[in-house]
């Protein structure tokens, strides 16, 4: 028996900035349970997470956001509706939570929603509008998560594997307006060159998925069919 709305929050030194988000999620009275997923962090985030009455999962070592999210996933066993919330967002409102929830109460064919900043900074609204398959903040329909494989694997390529999976499977998802919510740069986070490195990274680690990952498990998939 499924019930309600859950929301994961996966993090990854996140100690300055993940406890505004949480204090959102809990405000809003939207979601059952809020799950926060530590993944391996080197700083304080866990001891901020244990502030708040969330359901916390650890990992002993940093394995990724698709990992994170996986973790978040089998803790939500029994939620209808599962959001995915990053831990450094700006300007997040109750309000724009609700935008992202409510496709999936109102349309019974709607199995994923995608919020897409507006208003935030030109940089990342080009990216948003553009790139809108790299978002993560989702809401998925438990239909839709039934059908998921392991994400563990994909690291920062998950938001990717989740857009064409859905495209696939048939699913179009609701892209949802989230005006004045921004993310922190990592630049802004961990210093210029740390943070472009970290960049590269992650885009290294979306394209890989894009282009290498996911084609290979959709072959096989493919082949498996009768």
């Amino acid at each position: 028996m499924t019930t309600g709305a859950t929301v994961i929050v996966p993090a990854y030194n996140e100690a300055p900035r993940i406890g505004n988000v949480l204090r959102v999620l809990l405000q809003s009275e939207l979601f059952d349970q809020v799950i926060a997923v530590d993944d391996g962090s080197r700083d304080q985030t866990p001891s901020v997470i244990r502030q708040y009455p969330v359901t916390f999962r650890a990992h002993k070592e940093n394995r990724g956001k698709a990992a994170a999210l996986q973790s978040g996933l089998e803790c939500a066993s029994k939620a209808d509706i599962v959001a995915f919330i990053d831990a450094d967002l700006t300007g997040l409102t109750v309000q724009h939570l609700r935008r992202l929830l409510q496709p999936l109460y109102d349309d019974d064919q709607a199995l994923m929603s995608i919020a897409q900043f507006t208003r935030a900074h030109p940089g990342i609204d080009a990216v948003q509008k553009w790139f809108a398959i790299l978002n993560g903040q989702r809401a998925l329909h438990r239909s839709f998560i039934d059908q998921l494989p392991n994400l563990s694997p994909l690291r920062f390529g998950v938001e990717v594997f989740l857009t064409r999976y859905a495209r696939d499977l048939g699913v179009t998802p609701t892209r949802v307006y989230w005006p004045g919510v921004s993310h922190i740069m990592k630049e802004q986070k961990y210093g210029l060159i740390p943070g472009f490195l970290g960049r590269l990274n992650m885009y290294k680690e979306v394209l890989s998925t894009f282009f290498v990952t996911y084609p290979r498990w959709s072959k096989k998939q493919l082949q498996k069919m009768p």
